[in-house]
């Protein structure tokens, strides 16, 4: 494997996966974690992370031409998903219109004992990244109400959780950091709504998935075959 520039065609699939294929977030965030010390499964998922980008090569975002919706959030987490360390991994992704402007799949730095307690935290980063594209739509005039930006997320627990001020016992173990997102709702800067796990977008690059619901996902996250027109 010293032979092999694991490296920086893992660099290369982050650039793709950032510019123009958030649908690879999941198996590149996979093949990250191994940066130090991969071995041949690993540059083998990598091959096959190319396969389909090459088989797909004539995919990328459509935003469509006049977007009526603003940004809106989708966020979720794999409880315990990490077989090696048995940590979570955050997943969230904004839409603008029709195509996505920012996800993330990455391995949380925490160890959460509970399914609420890793979706409280993956509502914690999303509300952060949710602010900062509220600010900037409105910068670029593309919101014109002062509504709460909307983040959704499929653990019912975590849209109690910050909706209610009060620390309940089963809860007070959580760190305090990620108590942000309750004050974001609190004050009205966003708001977290349920969404059932089969219309999260953020499905997409939670889990491996089958071929047909990979598919669906990809299309609901703006990730399209380019038209010849």
């Amino acid at each position: 494997m010293k032979s092999v520039p694991y490296e920086p065609v893992v660099g290369s699939l982050m650039y793709a996966m950032v510019a123009t294929r958030p649908n690879i977030s999941h198996a590149v965030g996979v093949v990250r974690r191994f940066m130090h010390n991969p071995g041949r499964s690993h540059w083998n998922a990598i091959k096959h992370v190319f396969r389909y980008l090459a088989s797909t090569k004539d995919h990328g975002i459509h935003f469509g031409p006049n977007p009526t919706s603003g940004v809106v959030g989708y966020c979720d987490s794999d409880f315990a998903g990490c077989v090696d360390s048995r940590k979570s991994t955050t997943q969230y992704c904004f839409k603008f219109g029709k195509g996505s402007i920012s996800c993330k799949s990455k391995l949380q730095e925490c160890t959460t004992t509970s399914m609420t307690e890793a979706e409280y935290v993956v509502a914690s980063d999303a509300a952060k990244e949710a602010l900062w594209l509220d600010l900037l739509a409105h910068t670029f005039r593309q919101v014109n109400s002062d509504s709460a930006l909307v983040v959704y997320i499929n653990n019912q627990g975590v849209v109690a959780l910050s909706k209610n001020p009060v620390h309940h016992n089963a809860s007070k173990h959580i760190d305090v950091q990620y108590h942000f997102v309750q004050d974001c709702v609190i004050s009205g800067k966003i708001g977290l709504e349920k969404i059932f796990t089969a219309d999260n977008v953020v499905d997409g690059i939670t889990k491996c998935l089958s071929a047909d619901r990979f598919r669906s996902l990809r299309y609901q996250m703006g990730v399209m075959k380019n038209r010849s027109d």
